[in-house]
């Protein structure tokens, strides 16, 4: 298996899942190839499970739903808020604005593991700006905090629930050794 490059590799990583052969086999047939074990381990968590998504499909609805008016409300409000500056400006930032939650909303549909671990990160990051306008409106910027705390809180546990054998970042690992769900 050591000759292999990474593309055969994944080829054959999603032909073994395919045909049924369990997550834990797969790992170990194609562990120690040119591939590090922490990436392989990931592919195959990030793999998504059809049972999963569809046992999980109203929770998956719920969150592009939310994304997609997060996205609408990011497109107006950025859209107003820089009218005045000019008709290009706003259309750029609400294009920015708007666009970035609905590429999230079309990963989340998609079932693509990355999208949800991306999407908390950036949102996370983005949280000490939240609290600029504190000071002047205290109650509506608590509001809009918690509104986003919630729907990271939400995205997380459905990624969890969606692929189980993922952590935060990549591959869960128990005793130093990956598992999977089979």
């Amino acid at each position: 298996m050591s000759t292999l490059d990474k593309k055969e590799i994944k080829r054959q990583l999603v032909e073994m899942l395919d045909a049924g052969r369990s997550k834990t086999e797969t790992f170990k047939a194609l562990s120690g190839g040119k591939v590090k074990d922490r990436v392989l381990a990931a592919w195959i968590g990030a793999r998504p499970d059809p049972a999963l998504r569809e046992r999980h499909s109203l929770k998956v609805t719920i969150l592009v739903v939310l994304t997609c008016l997060q996205a609408l409300l990011g497109a107006f409000a950025g859209f107003f808020l820089f009218y005045e500056v000019s008709l290009g400006v706003a259309l750029a930032v609400t294009l920015m604005v708007g666009g970035i939650p609905l590429l999230f909303a079309w990963g989340f549909y998609k079932n693509i593991a990355a999208f949800y671990t991306v999407f908390v990160l950036l949102t996370i990051s983005q949280m000490p700006r939240m609290f600029k306008g504190y000071a002047e409106e205290p109650v509506s910027t608590l509001i809009i905090v918690a509104i986003t705390l919630a729907l990271v809180f939400y995205t997380a546990w459905v990624k969890t629930l969606l692929f189980p054998d993922l952590g935060f970042i990549g591959a869960k690992k128990i005793k130093g050794q990956f598992v999977f769900s089979n």
